[in-house]
């Protein structure tokens, strides 16, 4: 993945960023929920094989091209994938309950919760 990396904010807010050997959390604290009280747990990193690396990548790729899954404004339970390379940064906003955006939030809680 050279110099350029994934962020993806879920729909509670939560943070994961994406290197080419780590998966970084970074949760919700209550404090900065839209109810007050949802928390994200702990944060975590974990370190990931190229293998997963380049699963979530793809996930992640698939996403930003399906731009019949894009939305222009974040609204509740939407994602968002923002793709950094060099000192270029996109985002990438994922419709609730699209395919793409199960498939990259499923993938992202199994790689972290291990």
């Amino acid at each position: 993945m050279d110099s350029s990396n994934y962020q993806y904010a879920d729909g509670n807010g939560n943070v994961y960023i994406l290197t080419s050997s780590t998966l970084e959390y970074i949760p919700v604290k209550p404090e900065e929920s839209s109810s007050g009280f949802y928390s994200g747990g702990e944060a975590k990193t974990v370190s990931i094989s190229t293998e997963e690396s380049n699963t979530l990548q793809s996930l992640f790729e698939k996403g930003m091209k399906n731009s019949a899954i894009q939305i222009q404004e974040r609204v509740k339970m939407s994602g968002i994938i923002t793709h950094m390379s060099g000192d270029q940064q996109n985002k990438y906003i994922l419709k609730p309950g699209s395919a793409e955006l199960t498939a990259i939030e499923n993938r992202l809680k199994e790689i972290i919760s291990r």
